[in-house]
């Protein structure tokens, strides 16, 4: 059982039972409307023939909306997720229909089954990620660091996930560690302990088969999709450049331009009635500023106007926050669904940005964060993007570090594959806000922090 409820048991099995699910319900739906198809023979042909095919594009979707993965642990959350989730599996079903008539599906089939695959989905996935979280949940956590550590338990405890059981925090010198690490059952390494030290910790938790997590620094994720070669007897690992290489740059472009020139076209209708409540409300439509692409280049970036005219006149150049007193009422509604970002369909079509790619800077703050990172420069690899790794699984208020770092991780991990997956999940993001933490609830746990840190 344990070995079921570790990481890659549970994607493992959640996935084999989806697939039970969907194919469950599509032979109900055919039991369902079997007495009123037409063509009895030619309609079982077509699901049976298209059954491979459904099992396959569920497969890419739900790992690409990850459902094989515990995230979820609310209805709703679970509910949105896989009614997604099947939502791009019936548009694929019924375009392979369309495209290929020896599989003409039946559409009293597809929608039917489409609505019992929700259902049941929602409920299974709900049922199994609380059971995963429930044989997780009690382990005991230990988080081991200096200044970062109080910050990094923090946000353990706020995850309401499965490391929500910080029970110890200690530095490394601390004389109780050894003590500590054994009694845990996973133990977290801050970022600002030395390479040495995290070794040897690594290798003590390793020999007590203790579940051992880390903060990367910058300089790690290099190392992140380094290659295994052999010269003669000895392991060498390969570490790739730092780039996105000229081959996959010209897939990327082809991509940017085939989503871009369709999305224009889907578009066009939200994009005028933007552009006329903005122009009725007074002042200018479009809002254009300096921002830094790739290899620094400075270029200007069209967004539609969210603050009053001239916000910056007094202030200067100021990182704009979650509750800034300069966005206007229509401004909060544009980026809340994020229709603010829809003029840089044009900066795409000409080259300056891509889709997918780290959010530009301003010139202003891209020196700043330069003096204080000297890492920064290296997201300026690729192009500057709409989407981005950081916007996905970061949240609005996530630190410039850990936003670099997520830069970082796509530059070095880059695939065609990886930003389809970014596409698709940004959709999510954009229809789905990530809930605040209650400020009664932060107290307790900076109250519960201090107190686990004077303890040890």
């Amino acid at each position: 059982m344990d070995r079921l409820f570790t990481r890659r048991g549970f994607s493992f099995f959640i996935m084999i039972f989806d697939l039970l699910i969907i194919y469950f319900s599509t032979y109900l739906s055919y039991l369902y409307f079997e007495d009123t198809l037409a063509a009895y023979d030619d309609n079982l042909q077509a699901v049976v023939s298209m059954a491979p095919y459904i099992g396959l594009f569920y497969l890419i979707i739900g790992h690409v909306f990850e459902l094989d993965k515990p995230k979820e642990f609310t209805l709703f959350g679970v509910s949105y997720s896989v009614t997604v989730s099947i939502a791009c599996l019936f548009l694929l079903t019924m375009a392979m229909s369309f495209l290929t008539r020896r599989l003409a599906y039946p559409r009293s089939i597809l929608i039917m089954s489409s609505f019992i695959q929700v259902i049941l989905l929602s409920f299974w996935h709900l049922f199994i990620n609380k059971r995963y979280l429930i044989a997780n949940v009690k382990k005991k956590v230990l988080v081991i660091g200096y200044q970062k550590a109080k910050k990094l338990a923090f946000k353990l405890l706020s995850s309401n996930g499965m490391w929500t059981n910080v029970n110890f925090i200690c530095t490394p010198d601390s004389p109780n560690l050894d003590k500590h690490i054994e009694a845990c059952d996973v133990a977290f390494l801050s970022e600002d302990v030395d390479e040495t030290t995290k070794q040897s910790i690594a290798e003590f938790c390793v020999g007590r088969d203790k579940e051992f997590c880390y903060e990367p620094k910058f300089q790690e994720i290099f190392l992140f999709n380094a290659n295994f070669v052999q010269i003669e007897d000895t392991p060498i690992l390969k570490v790739r450049p730092f780039d996105v290489n000229a081959e996959n740059n010209f897939v990327k472009r082809i991509l940017d331009l085939s989503i871009c020139i369709i999305g224009a076209i889907i578009l066009l209708i939200p994009f005028l009635i933007v552009a006329m409540c903005l122009k009725i409300g007074g002042g200018s439509v479009f809002f254009k500023q300096e921002r830094v692409t790739q290899y620094g280049r400075i270029f200007q970036i069209y967004k539609f106007r969210t603050m009053i005219e001239n916000a910056e006149a007094v202030s200067g150049p100021v990182l704009a926050q979650e509750s800034d007193k300069r966005i206007t009422k229509l401004g909060h509604i544009l980026r809340a669904t994020r229709l603010d970002e829809l003029p840089q369909i044009y900066n795409i079509l000409i080259g300056d940005m891509s889709i997918v790619g780290p959010r530009p800077e301003r010139p202003f703050f891209v020196e700043q964060f330069c003096k204080e990172i000297p890492e920064y420069n290296l997201r300026h690899r690729v192009k500057a993007g709409l989407t981005g790794l950081a916007q996905v699984q970061g949240k609005y208020n996530t630190s410039v570090q850990d936003k670099l770092k997520y830069d970082l991780l796509y530059i070095n991990g880059y695939s065609f594959a990886m930003d389809v997956k970014l596409i698709m999940q940004t959709l999510t993001v954009l229809l789905k806000k990530s809930s605040t933490e209650g400020i009664k609830e932060a107290i307790e746990n900076e109250e519960l922090i201090n107190r686990l840190a004077e303890e040890n």
